[in-house]
């Protein structure tokens, strides 16, 4: 494995997430993580479930209850440049 990977969540990226459920068994979801949510007060993570090749249902997950995170298929990180504003001023 080589160590210069980055295993931050990225958006388009698939993975299989282990949460809390009822107190005898956890939660599997797997999916593309869609990005991160508002719930509530926490953050929580959107996963567009996949329902044998269809596309299914968006889960949140909120982030408290995440046991673990298994990556199945990680996409490389695109981060979008800014354009600086540039100060316009007019004089009268």
């Amino acid at each position: 494995m080589s160590d210069d990977v980055n295993y931050t969540l990225v958006r388009g990226s698939i993975y299989r997430v282990i949460s809390a459920g009822s107190t005898e068994q956890a939660i599997e979801t797997e999916g593309e993580f869609l990005g991160y949510q508002q719930f509530g007060e926490e953050s929580a993570l959107a996963i567009r479930t996949d329902k044998n090749g269809k596309t299914g249902n968006v889960r949140i997950i909120p982030c408290s209850a995440v046991l673990y995170v298994d990556v199945i298929k990680q996409e490389k990180e695109v981060r979008k440049v800014r354009a600086r504003e540039e100060k316009v001023e007019f004089y009268g």
